[in-house]
């Protein structure tokens, strides 16, 4: 009789792990930028000191940014109203004002032509040949929305972001957020 009984409770605790799994992953975390974008999803871990997820480290220090994403290696130069440096071999120019609640940022990052607009009702990029329109789902923190290089049946795109990126300068919250995107 314990023989027949014990692959069925092997069978109940895979069932378990898997589905205890299931909600970890589905589940934001609290103190990371939560991104779903097109079917993939992935966390970027943000402290005083420094972003981190999978293909991202980034150390935050006074005035910069230094560290590698799966973009190359970054050296950002944070300043009012601006940020400088080098993104994998190519120049980051980028300016930064406020606009009211909305933080607006254009120029170049990564020898490409970027635009950022994110305030409390919407959040919309130009980054990479692709236009995000997100729309607030929660007070500034919880953004859902297309990609214009996105084909119809690609769920929406979805950005979450935590305390410590809201308590950022205007400067590192756009740095940051291009390089996530």
């Amino acid at each position: 009789m314990k023989r027949f009984l014990m692959p069925l409770r092997r069978g109940v605790l895979v069932v378990g792990m898997l589905l205890g799994a299931g909600v970890a992953v589905s589940a934001p975390r609290q103190d990371a930028i939560n991104l779903r974008i097109a079917r993939e999803q992935f966390n970027l871990v943000m402290t005083p000191g420094e972003v981190t997820g999978m293909d991202f480290q980034l150390t935050r220090g006074p005035g910069e940014l230094r560290g590698r994403t799966y973009l190359g290696t970054v050296t950002l130069e944070v300043k009012d109203g601006q940020v400088k440096g080098v993104l994998g071999g190519a120049t980051v120019n980028l300016k930064v004002a406020k606009d009211g609640d909305a933080i607006v940022a254009k120029g170049g990052f990564g020898g490409r032509p970027v635009d950022l607009k994110l305030s409390p009702n919407e959040m919309k990029v130009y980054v990479r040949d692709c236009t995000y329109r997100l729309k607030a789902q929660e007070d500034g923190r919880f953004y859902v929305g297309r990609r214009s290089c996105d084909v119809a049946s690609t769920p929406p795109s979805e950005v979450w972001l935590p305390d410590e990126f809201m308590a950022a300068s205007p400067e590192e919250k756009a740095a940051i957020l291009l390089l996530a995107l």
